[in-house]
Protein backbone atom coordinates (compact mmCIF):
# COMPACT_ATOMS: atom_id res chain seq x y z
CA UNK A 1 0.00 0.00 0.00
CA UNK A 2 1.48 3.60 -0.80
CA UNK A 3 1.24 6.72 1.38
CA UNK A 4 -0.25 9.26 0.53
CA UNK A 5 0.28 12.92 1.91
CA UNK A 6 -1.52 16.27 1.81
CA UNK A 7 0.16 19.57 2.97
CA UNK A 8 -1.47 23.05 3.84
CA UNK A 9 0.36 25.99 3.77
CA UNK A 10 -0.09 29.93 4.84
CA UNK A 11 2.80 30.63 2.07
CA UNK A 12 2.19 34.26 1.63
CA UNK A 13 3.90 34.62 -1.34
CA UNK A 14 5.54 38.01 -3.02
CA UNK A 15 6.62 37.14 -6.64
CA UNK A 16 9.01 38.32 -9.59
CA UNK A 17 10.64 37.49 -13.24
CA UNK A 18 9.90 37.82 -16.75
CA UNK A 19 11.10 34.54 -18.37
CA UNK A 20 9.54 34.36 -21.70
CA UNK A 21 7.80 30.46 -23.33
CA UNK A 22 8.37 30.74 -27.02
CA UNK A 23 7.14 27.82 -28.97
CA UNK A 24 6.70 25.29 -25.49
CA UNK A 25 9.46 25.23 -22.68
CA UNK A 26 12.09 27.18 -22.85
CA UNK A 27 15.25 26.17 -20.41
CA UNK A 28 15.94 29.14 -17.14
CA UNK A 29 18.95 27.18 -16.29
CA UNK A 30 20.35 24.03 -17.91
CA UNK A 31 20.23 21.83 -14.61
CA UNK A 32 16.86 22.31 -14.14
CA UNK A 33 15.59 22.67 -17.86
CA UNK A 34 12.24 23.83 -16.74
CA UNK A 35 9.49 25.31 -18.80
CA UNK A 36 9.27 29.21 -18.62
CA UNK A 37 6.03 31.16 -18.64
CA UNK A 38 6.24 34.32 -19.63
CA UNK A 39 4.41 35.13 -23.09
CA UNK A 40 1.61 31.98 -22.49
CA UNK A 41 1.44 28.79 -20.39
CA UNK A 42 1.73 24.97 -21.21
CA UNK A 43 -0.38 22.52 -19.41
CA UNK A 44 -0.52 18.91 -19.29
CA UNK A 45 -3.84 16.99 -19.81
CA UNK A 46 -3.44 15.72 -15.86
CA UNK A 47 -2.50 19.45 -14.89
CA UNK A 48 -5.87 20.73 -17.19
CA UNK A 49 -8.08 18.09 -15.45
CA UNK A 50 -6.44 19.03 -12.14
CA UNK A 51 -7.84 22.45 -12.94
CA UNK A 52 -11.01 21.53 -14.05
CA UNK A 53 -11.78 19.16 -10.99
CA UNK A 54 -11.32 22.06 -8.72
CA UNK A 55 -12.82 24.75 -11.10
CA UNK A 56 -16.03 22.44 -10.38
CA UNK A 57 -15.62 21.84 -6.50
CA UNK A 58 -16.13 25.77 -6.20
CA UNK A 59 -18.64 26.14 -8.78
CA UNK A 60 -20.55 23.61 -6.58
CA UNK A 61 -19.51 25.57 -3.75
CA UNK A 62 -21.28 28.95 -5.49
CA UNK A 63 -17.61 30.47 -6.61
CA UNK A 64 -16.40 31.21 -9.88
CA UNK A 65 -13.61 29.77 -11.61
CA UNK A 66 -9.76 30.99 -11.01
CA UNK A 67 -8.03 32.09 -14.26
CA UNK A 68 -4.70 30.14 -14.84
CA UNK A 69 -1.68 32.19 -14.12
CA UNK A 70 1.53 31.07 -16.33
CA UNK A 71 3.52 32.56 -13.50
CA UNK A 72 2.32 30.90 -10.42
CA UNK A 73 2.35 27.45 -12.96
CA UNK A 74 6.01 27.94 -13.17
CA UNK A 75 6.44 28.66 -9.68
CA UNK A 76 4.66 25.18 -8.90
CA UNK A 77 6.10 23.19 -11.63
CA UNK A 78 9.41 23.96 -10.42
CA UNK A 79 8.44 23.05 -6.51
CA UNK A 80 7.06 19.81 -8.14
CA UNK A 81 10.50 19.14 -10.22
CA UNK A 82 12.50 20.68 -6.64
CA UNK A 83 10.33 18.05 -4.49
CA UNK A 84 11.01 14.86 -6.93
CA UNK A 85 14.73 15.54 -7.30
CA UNK A 86 15.04 16.40 -3.36
CA UNK A 87 12.07 15.41 -1.25
CA UNK A 88 12.63 17.00 1.99
CA UNK A 89 13.04 14.76 5.40
CA UNK A 90 11.54 15.38 9.22
CA UNK A 91 11.27 17.99 10.35
CA UNK A 92 10.78 20.15 7.14
CA UNK A 93 7.73 19.78 5.31
CA UNK A 94 6.89 19.82 1.24
CA UNK A 95 6.77 23.59 1.83
CA UNK A 96 10.68 23.51 1.50
CA UNK A 97 12.82 24.37 -0.85
CA UNK A 98 16.16 22.07 -1.49
CA UNK A 99 19.55 24.11 -2.05
CA UNK A 100 19.58 22.83 -5.30
CA UNK A 101 18.21 25.09 -7.91
CA UNK A 102 17.77 29.05 -8.87
CA UNK A 103 16.38 30.01 -5.37
CA UNK A 104 17.18 30.14 -1.48
CA UNK A 105 16.72 26.88 0.15
CA UNK A 106 14.44 26.73 2.96
CA UNK A 107 13.67 24.17 5.42
CA UNK A 108 9.52 24.72 6.01
CA UNK A 109 8.46 22.96 9.31
CA UNK A 110 5.06 24.00 11.22
CA UNK A 111 7.01 25.84 13.92
CA UNK A 112 9.21 27.79 11.68
CA UNK A 113 8.77 31.55 9.91
CA UNK A 114 7.13 31.69 6.79
CA UNK A 115 9.61 33.93 5.45
CA UNK A 116 11.45 31.13 3.68
CA UNK A 117 8.25 30.86 1.60
CA UNK A 118 6.92 33.97 1.12
CA UNK A 119 9.96 34.91 -1.11
CA UNK A 120 10.30 31.74 -3.53
CA UNK A 121 7.81 33.73 -6.28
CA UNK A 122 9.58 36.61 -5.54
CA UNK A 123 12.92 35.13 -6.87
CA UNK A 124 11.32 33.29 -9.46
CA UNK A 125 8.52 35.14 -11.11
CA UNK A 126 7.29 38.79 -11.30
CA UNK A 127 3.92 37.95 -9.79
CA UNK A 128 3.46 40.46 -7.34
CA UNK A 129 0.97 39.90 -5.25
CA UNK A 130 0.58 36.88 -2.12
CA UNK A 131 0.39 33.77 -2.87
CA UNK A 132 -0.45 30.43 -1.03
CA UNK A 133 0.29 27.08 -1.52
CA UNK A 134 -1.22 23.14 -1.16
CA UNK A 135 1.18 19.76 -2.10
CA UNK A 136 -0.62 16.68 -2.34
CA UNK A 137 2.38 13.66 -2.31
CA UNK A 138 1.35 9.90 -2.96
CA UNK A 139 3.92 7.04 -3.25
CA UNK A 140 2.14 5.73 -6.65
CA UNK A 141 1.87 8.08 -9.94
CA UNK A 142 0.21 11.22 -8.76
CA UNK A 143 -3.25 11.21 -10.69
CA UNK A 144 -5.35 14.39 -10.57
CA UNK A 145 -8.10 12.90 -9.17
CA UNK A 146 -5.51 11.04 -6.33
CA UNK A 147 -4.31 14.87 -5.42
CA UNK A 148 -8.23 16.15 -5.57
CA UNK A 149 -9.24 13.25 -3.15
CA UNK A 150 -6.31 13.82 -0.57
CA UNK A 151 -7.52 17.67 -0.55
CA UNK A 152 -11.08 17.24 -0.51
CA UNK A 153 -10.16 14.78 2.49
CA UNK A 154 -8.43 17.73 4.44
CA UNK A 155 -10.61 20.56 5.76
CA UNK A 156 -7.60 22.59 5.86
CA UNK A 157 -7.20 21.92 1.80
CA UNK A 158 -10.55 22.18 1.45
CA UNK A 159 -10.64 25.35 2.99
CA UNK A 160 -8.26 26.97 1.13
CA UNK A 161 -9.91 25.51 -2.24
CA UNK A 162 -13.65 27.29 -1.63
CA UNK A 163 -12.38 30.57 0.93
CA UNK A 164 -14.00 28.65 3.82
CA UNK A 165 -12.79 29.05 7.29
CA UNK A 166 -9.27 31.11 7.95
CA UNK A 167 -9.22 31.80 4.07
CA UNK A 168 -13.50 33.30 3.80
CA UNK A 169 -11.85 36.67 3.43
CA UNK A 170 -9.78 35.86 0.58
CA UNK A 171 -10.60 35.92 -3.43
CA UNK A 172 -8.51 33.62 -5.79
CA UNK A 173 -8.03 35.79 -8.62
CA UNK A 174 -5.17 33.74 -10.12
CA UNK A 175 -4.52 29.73 -9.61
CA UNK A 176 -0.94 27.64 -11.15
CA UNK A 177 -0.74 23.90 -11.55
CA UNK A 178 1.86 21.33 -11.58
CA UNK A 179 1.89 17.56 -11.42
CA UNK A 180 4.74 15.56 -11.02
CA UNK A 181 5.42 11.65 -11.21
CA UNK A 182 4.68 11.70 -6.99
CA UNK A 183 3.18 15.30 -6.40
CA UNK A 184 0.70 18.09 -7.35
CA UNK A 185 1.26 21.40 -6.44
CA UNK A 186 -1.36 24.19 -6.50
CA UNK A 187 -0.62 28.01 -6.13
CA UNK A 188 -3.37 30.43 -4.97
CA UNK A 189 -3.08 34.40 -5.39
CA UNK A 190 -5.15 37.39 -5.03
CA UNK A 191 -4.03 39.63 -7.30
CA UNK A 192 -4.37 38.51 -11.43
CA UNK A 193 -1.97 37.64 -13.64
CA UNK A 194 -2.14 39.25 -16.78
CA UNK A 195 0.37 37.19 -18.87
CA UNK A 196 -1.14 36.16 -21.94
CA UNK A 197 -2.16 33.03 -21.27
CA UNK A 198 -2.60 29.54 -24.13
CA UNK A 199 -4.04 26.16 -24.24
Amino acid sequence: MFLRVAVTVLCIVAAVVTPVRVNGYRATDRSWNAPVYGSGTLLSDNEWYLYRLLMDYRYKNGLPSIPISPKLSYVAKLHARDLEAYPPSAPCTLHSWSRHGPWSSCCYTEYSSSEGMWIKPAELTTYRGKGFEIVAWTGDLMKPDVAFSLWLDSSEHRSVIINTENWEGYRWRAIGIAISNNYAVVWFGEEPDFTRRYR
